[in-house]
């Protein structure tokens, strides 16, 4: 009898330890994850900003696409669309779908235009310098990424990053 009772006691304390144990390892695990975001946070915070990958510093333009004339202050492009795997696409000219691609803009003096060199011809590890531009570096055949502003039937660039590849 007395040895059903010390039975029923070992099982007890083993299923307290074994309790106590997984508690422990779920909360280690969440502190874990959270001090792990914390550094990934605060390492992205120490990085320098004017060099990272290019698909950090894209934050959803208005337009994108490849310039097709520079007329003054107006910007024609080609409209450049998104893929869901984040791939660029561009149409062929003289396709219907250039036709619907073509875009205008106008930049101003309080347009902020940024060059951004990338390095590694654009591949998903390159590394991209942003330095101040101006409207002369926005040249045919440049890629360029805009934030808009309209105005009845204006559409006035408040950014642009004008991408060169190297």
């Amino acid at each position: 009898m007395k040895s059903k009772h010390n039975i029923k006691i070992v099982i007890s304390v083993v299923s307290i330890i074994i309790f106590i144990f997984l508690t422990g390892c779920s909360t280690g695990n969440k502190n874990a994850n959270n001090e792990s975001s914390i550094q990934n946070s605060n390492s992205n915070n120490n990085k320098s900003s004017d060099t990272t990958s290019p698909s950090n510093k894209t934050n959803n333009s208005d337009l994108m696409g490849t310039v097709t004339e520079v007329n003054g202050n107006k910007i024609n492009i080609t409209k450049t669309s998104k893929k869901s795997n984040g791939v660029g696409v561009g149409y062929k000219k003289g396709s219907p779908e250039y036709d619907k691609s073509l875009d205008i803009f106008e930049v101003t003096k309080d347009t902020n235009i940024t060059v951004r060199t990338v390095s590694g011809k654009g591949a998903q590890h390159s590394v991209a310098t942003d330095s101040a531009g101006s409207i002369s570096d926005i040249k045919v055949n440049s890629f360029v990424e805009v934030w808009t502003k309209k105005d009845g039937s204006t559409v006035t660039a408040s950014k642009v990053i004008v991408s060169i590849f190297n």
